[in-house]
């Protein structure tokens, strides 16, 4: 047993230092969050939204092909998130989300035996403040833009028996990071069809605790949806994403070759409203073509489900 156990801290230490050779396209840190909506809320409206979030990672890829290189066979976490939206003015909002990693896990095999190497705790706090240049009613069309802030609440330095685990699977990505985004979507009210576009980008700070010395890549998305209105209610949204990561850096501005990537996915989303402001979505992210450089652990797919509801705090005339 005691042999076991030193032998599965090896392994643990072997993975952490190749977290740096080996990158892990898509499961560093934390998700990148969000509800499905990134629409504002009207004045002194509050929007509050939980959801749970599934994703597996279990293929290694070099470049875009897939390989039989498995340090580790498979990647996953269950992820938890409640976000508050609250209009400010009309044109102005404010949202805050923050997560909690259920679990955080990686299957190895040793010896012919399964071992898993886990992980819990909180994840990141994120602030954004979202403003509507414009938006009109025929054709019902808004433009919004966002600028925000994620705070990296959570652990960072979690252990098995003194030994410090992947960053990949530590509940904080340990990182402050600034971001800045644009939504615009437009549907005529006479007809069931729409379409919206949304645009991303993030940038982390370095990351400086004891011998870690490290800066995740910049991040890029870009997507494009079609919306169909299947009933009064229930909506259906075929989006397209586009996802860019640059390359992650050590010390002295030193590039990790397998890390980075492009992927493009298939994201459908189906939402669905109900009495008193309530509303039910689930969506997934499926990769149709990912390209990494050098060699990693790509994502397989993620699943999303979700609750929210919207309050109007304004105070009744009568």
């Amino acid at each position: 047993m005691i042999l076991r156990r030193i032998i599965v801290l090896f392994y643990i230490l072997a993975l952490s230092v190749n977290n740096i050779a080996y990158g892990q396209c898509c499961t560093a840190g934390n998700p990148i969050g969000g509800d499905g909506s990134n629409i504002g809320a009207d004045k002194k409206e509050l929007r509050i939204s939980a959801s749970y979030k599934y994703s597996l990672s279990k293929n290694y890829f070099y470049h875009d092909i897939k390989t039989d290189l498995q340090y580790v066979d498979k990647s996953y976490f269950d992820y938890g998130s409640l976000s508050l939206t609250y209009g400010i003015l009309s044109k102005l909002s404010a949202n805050a989300e923050l997560g909690y990693f259920i679990d955080k896990t990686q299957k190895l095999t040793i010896n012919n035996e399964s071992e898993l190497i886990r992980a819990h705790g909180l994840g990141d706090l994120a602030f954004n403040i979202k403003y509507i240049p414009f938006r009109t009613v025929k054709p019902i069309s808004q433009l919004v833009i966002s600028a925000g802030i994620k705070i990296p609440v959570g652990a960072f330095n979690e252990q098995i028996n003194g030994v410090t685990i992947p960053i990949s699977l530590q509940p904080s990505s340990g990182s402050l990071k600034y971001n800045a985004s644009a939504f615009y979507m437009r549907k005529r009210p006479d007809r069931r069809f729409g379409w919206n576009t949304f645009a991303l980008f993030e940038i982390s700070q370095t990351i400086k605790k004891g011998y870690l010395i490290y800066r995740y890549g910049n991040y890029f998305q870009f997507a494009f949806a079609g919306t169909c209105a299947i009933t009064k209610k229930f909506d259906f949204i075929a989006n397209a994403k586009f996802e860019f990561r640059g390359r992650d850096k050590r010390e002295n501005n030193l590039k990790i070759e397998s890390t980075g990537s492009y992927v493009l996915y298939i994201n459908p989303q189906l939402i669905y409203d109900f009495k008193y402001k309530w509303g039910l979505f689930a969506m997934a992210d499926i990769p149709l073509y990912k390209y990494v450089n050098g060699c990693q652990l790509t994502n397989t797919f993620s699943v999303q489900v979700g609750l929210r509801k919207s309050f109007s705090l304004c105070k009744s005339n009568s």
